[in-house]
């Protein structure tokens, strides 16, 4: 269901006055008011000119949010299109390589990618300590940047007439070729769907790859929420993340294999030795019903210390983050 699409265009609303059709727009958060006012610049100053200030209507956030989706939707075959030709390329370019040169590649076609969805020139940086107090420079995130830029094209398509129709239900106006080429309004259509493609190439890559912490475009944003509620039990975040991915992903044997892993992430130091906070995660967040895990003594359980001994492998490379 396309969420506001169309509810403009009924006849309750239609039989409204312009001013109830007005208030119908604020008092259901479609649109609010703005006012800005001219400022001269004075010798003695700034001066505001604030007896006929400018009134706008702007379409509210969460409008604005499902304009974009929508548009996402009615132009997925251009989105999707491209971004489909790119992997069958890609890999054909990959087949049978190591899987070191894969990812060297891919990191080479994800730096070009990027470059031409950023555009600026400019770089982002953030200064910050490290733990022995060294200042260090590091580069903003680069899907932080990536949502930064999405949330600007939301904006600029979201113009009030362009709003307006889609409120309206208006599909032939969006499907029209004036709107694709952006020559019946200020909008760059061409440049959104371009964006929209080589993102999904980006979160694609970087998905299969891992070049970067995507708190954005996948599961790692609600993963990072929810960790919040147990950043006591999990000494950090990545391995929070392995150990909720890994319960998801286990079949047979569940609360053995479960049992394993709270042994492996103890002896890492990854988490207290408090089998009750463990099993109020596990139960709360897997709907399991643990009531106790079971500790075994060296060499008494081959299997269970077959499946910590993988665990704790698998673990090592968060060892530096604990």
């Amino acid at each position: 269901m396309k969420k506001y699409f169309g509810i403009l265009n009924n006849d309750k609303i239609n039989n409204l006055s312009l001013q109830e059709q007005l208030d119908f727009l604020i008092d259901n958060n479609l649109f609010y008011f703005s006012r800005s006012y001219l400022i001269d610049l004075e010798s003695k100053g700034v001066k505001d000119k604030t007896e006929n200030p400018k009134i706008e209507l702007i379409p509210g956030q969460l409008v604005i949010n499902a304009f974009y989706e929508y548009l996402k939707e009615l132009f997925s075959r251009e989105i999707d299109q491209p971004f489909l030709l790119f992997f069958n390329d890609f890999n054909e370019k990959i087949y049978g390589l190591d899987k070191t040169v894969q990812r060297k590649i891919a990191l080479q076609y994800f730096n070009e990618r990027y470059k031409k969805i950023k555009v600026l020139e400019a770089s982002f940086v953030k200064r910050e300590k490290d733990d022995s107090g060294v200042e260090q420079v590091k580069n903003m995130n680069r899907f932080d940047f990536l949502k930064g830029r999405q949330n600007g094209q939301k904006q600029q398509l979201a113009t009030t007439d362009n709003v307006l129709e889609f409120l309206n239900g208006n599909d032939d106006y969006f499907k029209n070729e004036s709107f694709k080429n952006g020559t019946n309004n200020n909008t760059n259509n061409k440049q959104f769907i371009e964006f929209e493609t080589n993102l999904k190439i980006l979160i694609s890559l970087n998905g299969q790859h891992h070049f970067e912490d995507d708190y954005h475009f996948s599961d790692l944003g609600l993963l990072k929420n929810l960790f919040e509620k147990y950043n006591d039990t999990f000494k950090s975040l990545k391995v929070f993340v392995y150990t909720h991915k890994k319960i998801q992903n286990f079949t047979a044997s569940k609360t053995a294999q479960t049992t394993s892993l709270f042994d492996a992430l103890f002896a890492m130091g990854f988490i207290p030795n408090s089998k009750a906070d463990f099993m109020k995660y596990v139960n709360r967040e897997h709907q399991m019903n643990l009531t106790k895990l079971k500790y075994f003594q060296s060499e008494e359980n081959r299997q269970h210390d077959q499946r910590v001994k993988q665990f704790k492998l698998e673990l090592q490379e968060y060892s530096s983050e604990k």
